[in-house]
């Protein structure tokens, strides 16, 4: 009897269970293919969002092109980034694009899209069968003020630099905004060889001035390499901007040269018989030895206005660099805080540079961003001419680098054929910085 009775009992069990799971798996499949359709519709809100952040910035980026071309780019540049991800959609996304300003008059880009996700298992419930997601994105750019220094000494045009110069900087200011209104860029550009010459100044548009500036250089002058000159002058217009209150700004310089600091500019004892004057200081440098431009040790003092002619004939100022009436030369070193004797150019180059990255210095303490770009032999390979470039720069790599102050970067063009394409590299990387 008992025996009989525990059979009984399990075959109602059997029974019960059997019921509970008729109950329990249509709600376990519901809740399975919900699962599904919210894991397309995640997945689909996750590619959206990721397609209008980079085609925010791909619009942001060519706004100099026009609001229609900056459009059809962002366009093009959301559609590759969401059909990486999913695929061509059978009902494509629609996809907005908008530029307007802010109170401040920093270019805003907004863009926002909405697909259509097919639902699997949604689609048992009326007006299911298709779900709308939608996604947004905001970028903002700031306002770029920018001073080109470049070198255009004589060694260019030994190097192929002559020649490629004047395309490579016109493909570079082409990436930026020349319109004219508060809102877009400026530029200036400034050349050095003995001495400088800002040859535009900080205007607005800027492209076709600077394209008749870098197209016209004489470069039949012999020049050296002064590139503190150049520094100077270039800071000098970047400070000359007056910033609307409020409005987002970055102020960059683009240092190119392709030779070490030869000239020092300064108030120099010219011997015992000479008046202290405001003299320049030439000499041949290490890079220009390696490439036999000039023979080592050909110190020569000038005056300013008359440092355009040959090496051994500047002005009628010259003195012997070693000895004038029995006295030595010296001049006042700020490395060393020194008056050092003019026995070699080593350590009146050493305070070339010394003086051009002091100049530096000072405009990244001033919120400038310096990009340093050097060109040929005289410097690519050559540890201490680059890290010159990357000290100039604050560049991570370089000796003396300052996480606290504006970080730039030292790009190296081995020879003139890369030249455009080293000036590209600089181009992206501020374009990444003024764009947010």
């Amino acid at each position: 009897m008992t025996l009989g009775h525990h059979r009984t009992n399990r075959r109602c069990g059997h029974g019960q269970i059997l019921v509970i799971l008729a109950a329990i798996v249509p709600v376990l499949l519901l809740f399975a293919g919900l699962g599904i359709d919210f894991g397309f519709i995640y997945v689909k809100q996750a590619a959206l969002s990721r397609a209008l952040d980079a085609a925010a910035l791909a619009g942001m980026r060519n706004l100099n092109q026009g609001n229609t071309t900056a459009q059809s780019i962002a366009q093009a540049e959301f559609n590759l980034n969401y059909n990486s991800v999913l695929g061509t959609d059978p009902v494509p996304p629609v996809f907005n694009f908008v530029v307007t300003t802010d109170a401040n008059n920093n270019r805003v880009v907004n863009v926002n899209a909405t697909a259509t996700v097919q639902t699997f298992f949604l689609r048992i419930l009326p007006g299911h069968s298709t779900i709308q997601v939608s996604s947004s994105a905001q970028t903002t750019r700031s306002r770029l003020v920018m001073a080109l220094v470049l070198d255009v000494s004589y060694s260019m045009t030994r190097n192929g630099g002559s020649g490629a110069l004047a395309p490579a900087v016109t493909s570079f200011v082409n990436n930026f905004d020349p319109n004219n209104s508060d809102m877009t860029d400026v530029a200036s550009m400034v050349t050095f060889g003995t001495s400088s010459v800002v040859n535009v100044a900080m205007t607005q548009p800027f492209q076709t001035a600077i394209d008749n500036a870098v197209g016209n250089i004489n470069w039949g002058v012999i020049n050296y390499t002064n590139s503190n000159a150049g520094l100077t002058a270039g800071q000098a217009q970047i400070n000359g901007v007056v910033i609307p209150a409020g409005q987002n700004v970055t102020k960059v310089a683009i240092f190119f040269t392709d030779g070490w600091p030869n000239v020092i500019q300064d108030t120099l004892q010219c011997g015992a018989s000479k008046t202290a004057t405001n003299l320049l200081y030439c000499g041949c440098d290490t890079g220009d030895i390696s490439l036999g431009l000039c023979r080592a040790n050909s110190l020569t003092f000038f005056t300013p206005s008359t440092c355009s002619a040959t090496n051994d004939n500047c002005s009628t100022t010259n003195c012997n660099p070693e000895y004038s009436g029995g006295v030595q030369n010296t001049y006042p070193s700020q490395q060393t805080g020194k008056n050092l004797e003019l026995t070699d150019v080593t350590s009146c180059s050493a305070d070339g540079m010394y003086r051009a990255i002091q100049t530096a210095k000072s405009m990244q303490a001033q919120n400038i961003y310096v990009y340093s770009i050097g060109l040929g032999t005289a410097i690519t390979n050559q540890p201490v001419a680059e890290d010159f470039l990357r000290q100039v720069a604050n560049d991570p790599a370089s000796s003396t680098f300052n996480p606290n102050a504006p970080i730039g970067a030292a790009v190296f063009a081995p020879d003139s054929t890369t030249l455009t394409d080293v000036f590209q590299t600089i181009a992206s990387m501020i374009l990444l910085r003024i764009t947010q």
